[in-house]
């Protein structure tokens, strides 16, 4: 199984890729893991029931139960002909997660897709409760989602004001 997902993702690796004119990205091996973390306990809370697609059945949901909390969400890439003598972790900052580091603002390659290409082992991760790492109660206040244009003026690419969702109209 995990051969067909290696060879599936290859398959679609090489496609994008010669579509766009870039050699394939041949990689040894991918996967994920999580780090750290804590189990907690819920218990007591009402059974919900919740509707997942408009018009569909109602499912019950019980959210008792045992839930892992507080790790970090790691995805890695191993390029077939390494080069770096050591792997490279991609450790996002500010509310930002992983995907950062796959494509840059303006839909092209990241560092990601860079380093990879250039033979470096890389890991991205999501930090504690960013991402795919999972979300607890045990920080006060909402998550944030962050608009679409807020990257794009935070790192510099385009001055303040000069996100706009048609590329050809950015602002660098």
């Amino acid at each position: 199984m995990r051969r067909l997902g290696i060879a599936m993702a290859i398959s679609l690796a090489a496609g994008s890729a010669l579509a766009q004119g870039r050699e394939p990205i041949l990689l040894r091996d991918m996967g994920s893991f999580h780090i750290g973390g804590r189990l907690i306990e819920i218990s007591g809370q009402p059974i919900k029931e919740v509707v997942f697609t408009p018009g569909g059945v109602p499912a019950k949901m019980d959210p008792n139960g045992t839930y892992q909390v507080e790790q970090m969400y790691v995805q890695y890439f191993l390029p077939q002909n390494r080069k770096g003598k050591l792997p490279l972790l991609l450790w996002h900052g500010g509310g930002l997660t992983g995907v950062t580091y796959e494509t840059k603002p303006d839909g092209g390659e990241g560092w990601l897709t860079y380093f990879i290409r250039r033979g470096w082992d890389a890991y991205i991760s999501d930090a504690m409760e960013r991402g795919r790492s999972g979300w607890t109660n045990t920080f006060q206040g909402e998550p944030m989602f962050l608009p679409l244009g807020d990257p794009w003026e935070r790192f510099r690419i385009g001055a303040p004001g000069s996100w706009n969702a048609d590329k050809a109209k950015r602002a660098t």
